[in-house]
């Protein structure tokens, strides 16, 4: 009987004999665009075009989580195989696409997010280049850069620049007025039984599904996350009922610089934590983060809706990705890689221990932290692993909330919950060794 192995070593494999299989096949590695220097898929590879578009995670659960069964690893290596014809033409058409995107003189986001996608669709649509491919690229590239209907950053930049004092009038409202709903952060007891019966490892997936389902329905989410913008302590209240031990006060996750968060820009960049952003940064971020912006609302709408989501609980909108950011909350907390200790829930200690044992991890914990110049702040993010992990959670929910606030719990079951706190887990992580790999080039350890 085969073991169940990380997903991440059969998509390895998978892709090094795709790689072989195509040199060997047409004498040219056009996959190199997609494979890291060690030789394994790019983490945006994966991301990007792997699980949306081959494995299909979302229609395939059972292939996106972090340990394959033996069955799930065969389907794996045979998906990567049957499609690796067609992610060999996609990696021609990316080189078009980038090939038209320097000669429209086009710099922002980041392009293998944009376009492997799209150059897997034009992968699908027409096989490899042909005669007309630079036609078809820059057509591609017009539409993903120059959408219609008025949704795109330029668009955004003239609605603020038109409606700016109406809309910071607007935004002045909405956190001028009391917040609907039950304040009062809810009894600690309850929801930390529902907690502990999600993320402890003794309940079936059914079992944990009900509870999953009562938490989301509870409405307990969204007292603790309208609490959250009141004076106190709500989250570390929240994590000692849990009996998470809190140390420092650093160890609390939070989601803003201040306490409580105060009420954000309209427009303005580079804040660090998720409710200190602008307005308009989560605005553009929704737009870029887009494949499809025609299924967007209009631009008035987008902002609109905004404002007056960042007073709603977590400034998210939808109980089942509320529910999902209370979880996310006491799941980080609870993740301290450099110094791991036991957890109180077997979901959490899991993953926890498997951070620690990265090779990355270890070597941070023997040599860059006694480096501080060279870690250039990067040992206080292993150190205090929830920032980041926070940050990318909330920015993953968030999108999913203004797209698809109205799912419910059997859409987005207890599975894909538990897979997508992994999946951020591992997401940080992987940025976090290639920051590591600089560092330890740098230093020439």
């Amino acid at each position: 009987m085969t073991a169940p192995r990380p997903r991440t070593a059969v998509i390895d494999e998978a892709w090094r004999t795709a790689v072989a299989d195509t040199v060997i096949g047409t004498g040219t590695d056009p996959l190199s665009v997609m494979t890291g220097r060690d030789g394994g898929p790019l983490a945006r590879t994966v991301k990007c075009l792997l699980d949306p578009l081959v494995l299909r995670i979302r229609a395939n659960p059972a292939l996106g989580r972090p340990l394959l069964e033996a069955d799930s690893q065969g389907e794996v290596a045979v998906l990567i195989a049957e499609a690796t014809p067609r992610i060999a033409d996609a990696a021609r058409w990316f080189a078009e696409l980038k090939a038209c995107r320097r000669a429209a003189g086009i710099t922002g986001g980041n392009i293998q997010e944009q376009y492997f996608p799209r150059a897997f669709e034009l992968a699908v649509a027409f096989g490899p280049p042909g005669p007309d491919a630079r036609a078809v690229a820059a057509e591609m590239i017009d539409d993903i850069h120059r959408p219609g209907e008025g949704r795109s950053v330029d668009d955004l930049a003239a609605h603020l620049d038109r409606q700016h004092a109406d809309l910071d009038a607007q935004l002045d409202r909405v956190w001028a007025a009391a917040p609907t709903g039950d304040q009062a952060p809810p009894a600690g007891t309850e929801t930390a039984a529902l907690l502990d019966a999600l993320l402890n490892g003794s309940a079936t997936t059914a079992e944990r599904d009900a509870h999953w389902d009562r938490l989301a329905g509870s409405g307990l989410a969204a007292r603790i996350g309208l609490a959250v913008f009141t004076p106190g302590s709500t989250i570390a209240d929240l994590l000692d009922s849990c009996g998470v031990t809190i140390v420092e006060v650093v160890d609390v996750p939070t989601l803003s610089a201040q306490s409580p968060p105060t009420r954000p820009s309209l427009r303005g960049s580079g804040e660090e934590r998720p409710l200190d952003r602008s307005i308009a940064s989560r605005v553009s971020t929704t737009l870029r983060r887009s494949r499809d912006r025609g299924d967007l609302p209009a631009i008035g709408e987008l902002v609109d809706d905004e404002i007056v989501r960042s007073r709603a609980p977590w400034a998210l909108d939808g109980a089942v990705w509320q529910a999902a950011m209370l979880v996310g909350v006491v799941v980080a907390a609870q993740l301290r890689p450099l110094a791991p200790q036991s957890c109180v829930h077997a979901f959490a200690d899991t993953m926890s221990r498997r951070l620690a044992t990265q090779a990355h991890i270890a070597y941070t914990r023997r040599y860059l932290l006694s480096q501080p110049p060279a870690c250039a702040g990067l040992a206080d993010d292993l150190a205090v692993f929830w920032r980041p992990y926070m940050n990318r959670l909330w920015v993953r929910l968030h999108g999913r909330s203004v797209t698809e606030s109205h799912v419910g719990t059997a859409e987005f079951d207890s599975v894909a919950l538990l897979d997508l706190l992994e999946g951020i887990a591992r997401s940080v992580s992987y940025d976090q060794r290639s920051r590591i790999r600089s560092a330890i080039e740098r230093t020439g350890r």
